[in-house]
């Protein structure tokens, strides 16, 4: 009996593993959302569910011996016509790169034609199956969902995609095949199913999609892994993401912040602004997929993702798709130079960047390749190996095809031929030229002969302003230098990366603070040129600016927002060339949240770092008022060295005022070109008075011809103003109707601080309900009297100020004893205690206390407070200031000048 009953449940649990799928037994759900864990799926078998296969195409050809096949369609696998789609092929035509027909595929390039023989329309028609139909969006990415799931369907039952394996790796059997499972999923039972060839479907209302076991094992049918598409799923994983990351810095102070953003842990904030950048984009991408995984969950590659600059209109999408395909094509791509490098691609490339010779779109995949392999091959200059991503994307990004940067390695000379040089190369190897040698003008679009406008083409031909530029920045970026072309006032100049350290305005004729990006070249924060060096500034140390990029989004999307503003105030502590910090802090400076207590707490140590350098030789001329005779607009620049200011009259003026009394120690005169002046008188103003302190014969000049340097000793008397009294001067060669052209001028010397009275008028509180403000009302005559043995006054003095001494007026002799304490943002600090009348003890202050205590009453007429007081503008601009470290270079003053405009405008009603 009992071997009858083991051979009785052999045979019905034989039955169940050939029954239909809904009689047979159910398994449980293996597929999870789990995608920023670094979860190893098992090897799919079959068809390949995610990705586009490795190119094989990059093999040498008749290209030059250090280039590979510019030019060739890269990133899709060609297949021979014989064969068929990849399954990884999502049936949907896109960016000109897919063509289906009949289940086969094969490659077209954009001159090329469509399976039927039409004309392409790129970026116009999309393909399903063998058909064409018009894009509702003018582009293929709205109808690229197949291979995804999309949050609206739960169960999978509208997924079309082309997964054909159980999540436990098992092949799918056909829908249409009844071996080795017989069943009644067909396509005739369930037309609208989507049943076709072995590809994972829920036609039966399964919590996923599934497929019967195509390996005649068991189980008889398991359910799939299919992909979410972030479009929908976005909301999903961004608020779990929220919610790990507030758990972790609720209750935090700033400085515990930071120490998160600095551990791995600090993963999640990445990729939390990396979903949310694609969320905002609103196209769907495959998470699910084993680079775009790996991405994900690589830190490195994240933040340099994150932090190599913009890129336009949301790009996100397409720089993840490159980025990640180069990462398929290449492993190696995953550290190192080659990260960076892929990094800058991916950003560069997401959108368009076109040939300057032929006006076609450049192939961002196969430049990969091309400097991956001149890297390999060292045919690079070695500054090349220590960029950062933001930086090579203005190598990457070059206009010149990659033969040409082979022919410009080849062709550069030999003495340019370094990274302190290589830009200049120009200049001996582009003629100036506004003809030809057939007299046609540069203007005339036969110029160049009708042929693409190459580097070696207008090395041969010549050219003016632009030639020159273009030709410069591309012969930089073919040795793997940082270069683009910037726009002057009716002229072209060019940037690149001297020595792959400074950046260098190259063909200038006005100067950083009159050049804007070139058209057509990806720019960051703000158009100017200035800020490019400023964003090179910045990424000097990569952990600083990366930790403060990281504080910016904590304090926008996490903090609370009473607490935004001190948490971007510590991060431009940290990286104060972040311009986005600044932009960042008006708003959250303006949030009605801020606590009054919390602002002058945070600006304090700024006033006191302030105070101790203010006190330090320096250019104080910096910043500072000027007025002049003539062209008072060129004139504001003068102590900054960003413009050039003249006057066309024979006799001018020149008037710096330095904001108070200051000890001249020397003052230094840039003049410009031949136009200085043979004859001039300087006077100081002291007390009020203007008197001569200086002349042109007292000058010591330098030897220069063009541009010399005037220098001037200083004296001993405090000085608040100067003025420069010009007198026959040399009219300039260039415009022949100017005199006295002036670069600069600095003033080096100690700032003294401008000192009053800042208790006056200030609103008063004391241990009596009137009379108070009798003791700042500036009048001796009167008087504030208290008969109670413990007294006390509290003066607001409405601002953060800096106090340098107090003083007590009293009617008779001192009486009792006093206590002086100093309040900042609610904190008090106890400076003295004792019997006394004057306290010379500098501190900061928002509030003065004294306490008055051991007498029966007290008498004063005034209680007054001497020093200078400041508003959170003036504070803030202060930080600019030092974070800019005095700014000494046009492009820093430039940009130092734009952040103090914008922070005189925040909207601050504690300001």
């Amino acid at each position: 009996m009992l071997v009858m009953r083991c051979i009785f449940l052999l045979l019905f649990i034989h039955s169940l593993s050939s029954t239909h799928h809904d009689e047979g037994m159910r398994q449980p759900e293996s597929y999870d959302d789990s995608w920023m864990n670094e979860l190893q799926k098992p090897k799919l078998k079959g068809k390949p569910r995610t990705g586009i296969e490795e190119d094989s195409s990059y093999e040498p050809g008749s290209a030059p011996s250090d280039i590979i096949e510019v030019g060739k369609t890269v990133g899709v696998s060609a297949q021979e016509e014989t064969g068929q789609c990849p399954a990884s092929h999502p049936n949907v035509y896109h960016n000109g790169q897919y063509c289906c027909q009949s289940g086969r595929e094969k490659i077209y390039t954009p001159q090329g034609d469509k399976c039927d023989g039409s004309a392409i329309q790129r970026d116009s028609l999309c393909c399903e199956g063998d058909k064409y139909i018009e894009c509702p969006s003018g582009n293929c990415d709205s109808l690229n969902t197949d291979e995804c799931r999309v949050a609206t369907d739960k169960d999978g039952s509208e997924y079309r995609g082309t997964v054909a394996v159980t999540s436990t790796g098992l092949v799918c059997q056909r829908w249409d095949s009844q071996y080795p499972n017989s069943h009644s999923r067909t396509k005739q039972n369930y037309p609208s199913a989507g049943l076709e060839e072995n590809y994972c479907r829920n036609p039966d209302g399964e919590p996923s999609a599934w497929c019967y076991n195509g390996e005649g094992t068991n189980p008889r049918w398991y359910f799939c892994d299919i992909p979410k598409c972030v479009t929908g799923f976005a909301d999903e994983q961004l608020d779990n993401l929220e919610k790990q990351i507030k758990g972790r810095i609720r209750k935090l102070n700033v400085e515990d912040i930071k120490d998160y953003l600095k551990s791995d842990d600090s993963l999640a904030v990445l990729q939390w602004q990396l979903l949310n950048n694609l969320k905002e984009g609103g196209l769907p991408i495959n998470l699910q997929d084993e680079t775009i995984r790996w991405l994900f969950n690589d830190r490195e590659a994240m933040e340099n993702l994150l932090t190599s600059g913009d890129i336009e209109d949301n790009r996100w999408k397409e720089a993840i798709e490159i980025l990640a395909e180069i990462i398929r094509q290449d492993s190696n791509a995953k550290q190192g130079i080659k990260l960076k490098l892929a990094v800058a691609i991916g950003l560069t490339f997401s959108s368009d960047v076109y040939s300057m010779a032929h006006g076609g779109k450049i192939d961002g995949i196969a430049r990969y390749h091309n400097y991956a392999h001149w890297a390999d091959e060292e045919l690079l200059f070695e500054p090349f190996y220590n960029l950062n991503a933001w930086q090579l994307r203005y190598v990457v990004g070059s206009w010149a095809e990659d033969d040409e940067l082979v022919w410009a390695r080849n062709n550069a000379l030999a003495e340019f031929r370094n990274p302190n040089k290589i830009g200049s190369v120009t200049h001996s190897m582009v003629e100036y030229n506004l003809y030809n040698a057939d007299n046609v003008s540069v203007h005339d679009p036969g110029y160049y002969y009708g042929k693409p406008v190459t580097l070696e083409w207008i090395h041969t031909i010549g050219g003016v302003c632009g030639a020159i530029s273009k030709f410069g920045t591309g012969m930089a970026q073919a040795f793997g230098i940082p270069g683009l072309p910037v726009g002057q006032p009716g002229h072209c100049a060019f940037i690149w990366l001297k020595n792959g350290t400074t950046w260098n305005l190259d063909n200038d004729i006005s100067g950083w603070a009159e050049s804007t990006t070139h058209t057509g070249i990806q720019y960051t924060w703000k158009l100017q040129a200035p800020f490019f060096p400023m964003m090179n500034e910045a990424q000097l140390n990569p952990n600083l600016y990366r930790l403060s990029e990281k504080m910016r989004i904590i304090a926008g999307a996490f903090a609370e927002s009473k607490y935004r503003f001190l948490i971007l105030e510590d991060a431009t502590t940290i990286c104060p060339q972040n311009y986005d910090l600044w932009y960042d802090m008006a708003d959250a400076i303006s949030d009605e949240k801020v606590d009054e207590n919390m602002l002058p707490r945070a600006l304090s140590p700024i006033l006191q770092k302030y105070e101790e350098k203010s006190r330090e030789v320096k250019n104080i001329a910096k910043g500072k008022g000027v007025r002049a005779s003539a062209y008072q607009e060129l004139a504001s620049k003068i102590t900054e060295g960003s413009s050039e200011w003249w006057s066309n009259e024979t006799t001018a003026w020149v008037e710096i005022d330095l904001g108070g009394p200051c000890i001249i120690m020397e003052v230094r005169v840039h003049w410009w070109g031949v136009s200085y002046s043979n004859d001039y008188d300087l006077y100081a103003e002291t007390d009020g008075e203007f008197n001569l302190v200086r002349t042109r014969e007292e000058e010591d000049r330098s030897d220069s011809y063009y541009n010399p340097w005037g220098t001037l000793q200083g004296w001993s008397d405090k000085t608040s103003k100067l003025r420069l009294v010009l007198r026959s001067g040399n009219i300039d060669p260039w415009y022949g109707k100017y005199y006295f052209g002036i670069r600069q001028i600095m003033i080096i010397g100690k700032e003294l601080g401008n000192v009053q009275a800042i208790s006056v008028n200030k609103a008063v509180k004391t241990n009596k309900s009137t009379g108070g403000d009798k003791l700042v009302d500036g009048d001796y005559s009167t008087y504030w009297t208290s008969n109670a043995k413990n007294s006390w006054i509290k003066i607001d003095l409405d601002g953060l100020c800096v106090v340098n001494y107090m003083q007590i007026d009293w009617l008779d002799d001192v009486t009792g004893k006093q206590k002086i304490q100093y309040k900042v943002g609610g904190k008090s600090k106890l400076l003295k205690k004792g019997r006394f009348t004057q306290l010379k003890v500098k501190g900061l202050a928002t509030e003065i206390h004294l306490k008055l205590q051991k007498s029966k009453s007290y008498s004063i007429r005034e209680v007054t407070a001497v020093g200078f007081c400041y508003d959170a503008r003036d504070i803030l601009k202060m930080k600019a200031y030092m974070g800019f470290e005095q700014p000494d270079t046009a492009y820093a003053v430039y940009v130092y000048h734009d952040i103090s405009k914008m922070i005189q405008d925040f909207n601050c009603t504690l300001c």
